[in-house]
């Protein structure tokens, strides 16, 4: 898998280097804050591409982080809430039986052998 990631990274790159070859000499206005008005004027073509390029990672890279953050927190969560049923559950399996005598419970059988023959 890690083959395909590097080969469509390198593609992607390569076109990326030859786009901005062929551009090498092109300037353009970056407008930011008012549509009439050029925020950068007069910037190489590549420098925006690139400045651009990381924008977008740093945007992606912050939210990854919050996602991560949250998957791991969920997880936390999650991990608290297990141990707390199992030590439920061992609590419950680990509980004494009382108020069970045997002759009691021969006696409730006999009762309800008697019961069910009326």
């Amino acid at each position: 898998m890690w083959f395909v990631k590097s080969f469509f990274a390198i593609i992607v790159l390569a076109v990326l280097l030859y786009f901005s070859s062929l551009n090498l000499g092109a300037r353009v206005d970056i407008y930011l804050l008012h549509p009439d008005v050029p925020t950068f004027a007069n910037v190489p073509l590549t420098w925006a591409l690139l400045s651009s390029f990381a924008l977008g990672v740093l945007v992606w890279f912050l939210a990854s982080v919050f996602q991560v953050i949250s998957a791991k927190a969920e997880v936390t969560s999650l991990k608290r809430k297990n141990r707390q049923l199992t030590r439920e559950l061992t609590d419950l399996r680990n509980m004494p039986v009382r108020d069970l005598d045997p002759e009691s419970l021969g006696e409730a059988e006999t009762r309800d052998s008697l019961d069910s023959t009326l």
